[in-house]
């Protein structure tokens, strides 16, 4: 691991006038180059060992009218969880930047979501197909521009997805939704086998594009966190919280000590009911519906448990720049660490049932293999990152809230498979729970919110990280005009891991990718904003 000071040193002498200027924003190092040299310098981040870079997020700005250009953010977290930005600027009416997709898997989708929002070309990508926009959606409509309005109501054409094909005697194209029989959000997986195995998965999503992120643009700073709650349901509060970070920030404000400890606790309960929940579900998809009965039942419970603390069972409304909207009496606090304890024991009884299970161990184990190499070249982090031994947690990296000041485990497995991101989840259960009682240990008095004395510079922006129960979640929110949202990046992580679930898959039979994917779990919506 190699510190923040000489990583940038090192880069500056390998690429000496290369490198344009750089400067700290909110101690992250934003290094300023010319997009001719941008791929030899993310390639040098992303492969050199003293850096091993991960690419966590690329997003583009349009900068008018303050200036004539867009211009193109790379977020690299480093070994070690430093991050560190690359950015370059496309002048005038320059409409291309150079791909680095071809040396790092990770930048996929997120050119081709560039490409289509904003109608900026990464030249060199291996695979330009359209990803947000669907075939519907006229030719030249990028509404991430500042020159589209928000309340544009496009016309519809006509178009076809070009899906990639495996060609040969016996290979059969198996196509599997949008719709599907459960209630679950729309996706589209296209399969293609000879015999059983799976030879490869195509995955289509992006079926109700929401415009969230066009959305932020008319809100002012304060007022953006009720549709941050809105990117992905199940997440609502560890998306509001990582908006309302990135605006705290922005402003300089300092959050009180009790407020922090309170979003680790509310944090917590909101992982809490969906890895049980996920654990049920994923025995359910192995025909063991007794624990996917229990879960529910648990699962319910804290649920219940957030409805009774908040009047909220997803723990809306909570959440506000400058902290939160309401505070936890000591009664109600007690009450939440009784039923954890109740919790606690009757998951551990659960969880030593299902281990004992042969025939479910055997169901589970070997089935869906996330390889650690698939993992890294995609950038995968959360639960499915760590089921695959990427040793990675915001909490522990660039703690957040009262993470600083509280202690825990990160779970990790090697072998990738369906039995890994379970037990994952399953040690997290054990690891929230005890975070839970430590919070309660360590409550004090005091305010659960500050007043807003500050205001930000139009262009300024700030950058803020969440380890939501999937994993990562980020916001980019820079300032505008007027204390308005100039622009704001939304990054759920399943954005980041449907892809790899592509490599998961192979060599397995079509009968095992509802486990697989259940196993995963990610969101259409946080992917489809």
């Amino acid at each position: 691991m190699v510190g923040m000071k000489d990583a940038v040193s090192g880069i500056q002498e390998t690429f000496g006038d290369k490198i344009q200027r750089v400067e700290l924003v909110r101690d992250i190092p934003v290094l300023s180059i010319a997009k001719t040299d941008l791929p030899a310098v993310a390639l040098h981040i992303h492969s050199a060992p003293s850096l091993q870079g991960t690419l966590s997020l690329q997003w583009a700005a349009d900068l008018r009218p303050r200036l004539a250009a867009y211009r193109i953010y790379y977020l690299f977290t480093l070994d070690g969880g430093a991050w560190l930005i690359l950015q370059t600027d496309l002048q005038g009416d320059d409409r291309l930047f150079p791909s680095i997709t071809p040396r790092i898997q990770a930048a996929k989708w997120y050119e081709r979501e560039i490409r289509d929002l904003f109608g900026l070309v990464a030249a060199g990508h291996p695979d330009l197909r359209r990803l947000v926009r669907h075939e519907h959606w006229p030719k030249g409509t990028h509404p991430l521009k500042k020159d589209f309005p928000w309340n544009y109501i496009m016309g519809r054409q006509d178009g076809e997805y070009r899906f990639r094909h495996i060609e040969g005697e016996g290979v059969f194209e198996v196509p599997v939704g949008p719709i599907h029989a459960g209630i679950i959000e729309p996706g589209h997986f296209r399969f293609s086998v000879a015999g059983e195995p799976i030879m490869m998965l195509e995955v289509r999503h992006f079926w109700k594009h929401r415009g969230i992120e066009k959305l932020f643009e008319n809100f002012g700073l304060m007022e953006g966190v009720p549709l941050a709650e809105k990117v992905s349901g199940d997440t609502a509060f560890g998306h509001s919280l990582c908006y309302g970070q990135a605006v705290e920030s922005l402003l300089g404000m300092e959050i009180p000590l009790r407020a922090r400890y309170l979003r680790s606790l509310f944090l917590e309960l909101e992982r809490l009911h969906n890895h049980i929940g996920d654990v049920g579900a994923i025995c359910n998809d192995a025909a063991y519906s007794v624990a996917l009965a229990h879960c529910g039942r648990m699962k319910e419970r804290i649920m219940q448990l957030n409805d009774a603390l908040t009047g909220s069972r997803f723990l809306r409304g909570l959440n506000r720049v400058g902290g939160l909207s309401m505070d936890l009496s000591e009664d109600q606090l007690n009450t939440v660490v009784l039923q954890i304890n109740a919790v606690e024991q009757d998951f551990a009884e659960l969880s030593r049932i299902i281990f004992n299970n042969a025939s479910l161990t055997d169901r589970l184990e070997t089935t869906g293999i996330l390889k650690e190499r698939t993992a890294r070249d995609h950038g995968v982090m959360g639960v499915v990152g760590r089921a695959s031994d990427i040793d990675r947690d915001i909490r522990r990296d660039r703690p957040f809230a009262a993470y600083d000041r509280l202690r825990f485990k990160v779970p990790l497995y090697r072998y990738g498979d369906v039995r890994a991101r379970m037990r994952v989840r399953i040690d997290e259960v054990g690891e929230s729970i005890d975070l839970i009682r430590q919070v309660r240990a360590a409550m004090t008095p005091g305010p659960v919110t500050v007043p807003v004395v500050a205001a930000a510079t139009p262009g300024d922006w700030a950058l803020s990280a969440v380890e939501g129960w999937r994993g990562e979640i980020l916001y980019f929110v820079m300032a505008g005009d007027d204390g308005k949202i100039h622009r704001c990046k939304v990054r759920d992580p399943s954005f980041v891991i449907w892809p790899a679930i592509q490599f998961a898959v192979l060599g397995n039979i079509i009968p095992d990718f509802p486990l697989i994917n259940k196993s995963f779990n990610l969101s259409y919506a946080g992917t489809d904003l």
